[in-house]
């Protein structure tokens, strides 16, 4: 991925925007049931959700990812 930004649910970021104006106070734990992490488009997997949090409350910070992968057999049956 060749971006400094990690990518989010557009969905999720306007629910969090829409809290934050309607409650202004709401806290780190309320913002992250509604953005739990970034979105990847590879379909990767954050390895340990705490990682998200400093990044959630202050924008920076790094975490761990993990590949999504599949196998698929294909034969004669097909």
């Amino acid at each position: 991925m060749a971006t400094n930004i990690p990518p989010h649910n557009l969905r999720e970021i306007v629910d969090a925007a829409i809290l934050l104006i309607e409650r202004p106070d709401a806290t780190l734990k309320e913002v992250m049931k509604l953005v739990p992490g970034p979105d990847f488009p590879t379909g990767a997997y954050i390895a340990g959700r705490e990682a998200s949090k400093p990044l959630t409350k202050t924008g920076r910070g790094s975490f761990m990812m993990r590949a999504k992968a599949a196998i698929e057999e294909v034969g004669k049956d097909r």
